[in-house]
């Protein structure tokens, strides 16, 4: 009880005078990026501090574009993974011929991306289905082509 008395007096403080704290004070170093505020806001359902999050960020940086993608998912498993399997049939088919749906026995959910500078996997088990999207259009270099944004 005692160790939310400073957090208190710090918003009656910012809400009586119009001040607004600096990142520091709300608890964010500006060292955490953009996409760690939207997981934050998968298992916080506070939109205060969500907002806090991304106005203190630092924008995600993604140098590497791969110009393959394929995603892995074991073909007896994908009925009790819904969000994967609601990406493969509402939005796949937007990242053709670039991306690649394999079914394999016993496969972990991944999505392996491959290019020029080389090859990149990532589990993607409980991926929502526009996050996989969003981590596509980040890193794969579509060449002009439109974006997966298909709802």
């Amino acid at each position: 009880m005692i160790a939310f008395i400073p957090l208190l007096i710090l918003s009656l403080t910012t809400s009586v005078l119009g001040v607004h704290p600096t990142c520091d004070e709300l608890g964010f170093t500006g060292e955490q990026i953009c996409s760690d505020c939207d997981v934050l806001a998968q298992y916080v359902k506070d939109e205060e501090l969500v907002a806090e999050c991304k106005a203190c960020c630092a924008k995600d940086q993604v140098s590497v574009k791969y110009t393959k993608a394929e995603l892995l998912v074991d073909q007896w498993r994908i009925s009790a993974l819904q969000q994967i399997k609601d990406f493969i049939d509402k939005r796949s088919s937007s990242y053709a011929p670039q991306l690649k749906v394999t079914y394999s026995s016993n496969a972990a959910p991944r999505l392996r991306l491959s290019g020029p500078s080389g090859t990149e996997t990532i589990r993607v088990d409980n991926w929502r289905a526009s996050s996989i999207a969003e981590f596509l259009d980040e890193r794969l270099d579509r060449g002009g082509s439109s974006k997966g944004s298909v709802a």
